[in-house]
């Protein structure tokens, strides 16, 4: 392991001190109505400071994502089935109470204050900054896929159902748990509950595991 300088370990502080300040203003403010300043003040640096660090703003807003991402296992490289289980207990049972509980996993993210926020400034930026949308698509809506293929991948294994095509399913299961209730979020029209999570990762899986159960026989 290789020991950080002195000077190493301040970088590597003040790049965590502009990234949380950044996250609360692109939240509050939007990608284009965050000010750089604002920012600069709220990390207690210097606006030259944060440009020696992180080249544009879209820079900073695109580690903003990735450090979100990586508190939700969500990044271009998907950890090990085995990392992926010592996160999530579920992630090792083929049974419909699994995925269930992969349909609360993925909508407690996909519903949470902070991602329907991070969703906001991107559509409302995305015209003027069309590189917002890559980034999110790239650390965040794959990632979130990308764990569910994984664990369909497995439940058809551990199932022996050899036709099952995972990437497929996970579209499929993804669309059961999304369909409205994304929307209605997103548009302040549903406040978002355990008891709302729960009721569509049940709804969902129920559907999904009698489609599971006819397709295989």
């Amino acid at each position: 392991m290789v020991e950080r300088t002195p000077k190493a370990t301040m970088v590597a502080e003040k790049d965590r001190a502009i990234v949380r300040a950044a996250h609360k203003h692109f939240l509050s403010h939007g990608f284009a109505g965050a000010s750089m300043d604002a920012i600069a003040t709220s990390a207690g640096v210097s606006v030259k400071t944060i440009y020696s660090h992180f080249e544009d703003k879209e820079v900073l807003f695109s580690h903003v994502m990735v450090s979100a991402c990586t508190d939700h296992l969500l990044s271009e490289k998907l950890p090990s089935d085995e990392a992926l289980a010592d996160r999530f207990p579920w992630f090792a049972q083929a049974t419909q109470s699994g995925l269930t509980e992969a349909g609360r996993t993925y909508l407690g993210h996909l519903l949470s204050a902070e991602q329907l926020a991070l969703y906001r400034v991107v559509t409302q930026d995305s015209a003027r900054f069309p590189e917002l949308g890559r980034q999110y698509q790239k650390n965040f809506a794959k990632g979130r896929t990308a764990i569910l293929v994984a664990y369909l991948k497995g439940v058809a294994q551990k199932r022996k159902w050899t036709r099952r095509d995972p990437i497929k399913d996970a579209a499929l299961y993804e669309a059961l748990l999304r369909t409205g209730i994304f929307e209605e979020a997103l548009h302040g029209l549903l406040t978002v509950t355990e008891d709302v999570i729960d009721d569509r990762a049940r709804s969902a899986s129920r559907k999904m595991w009698k489609f599971f159960s006819v397709d295989c026989k």
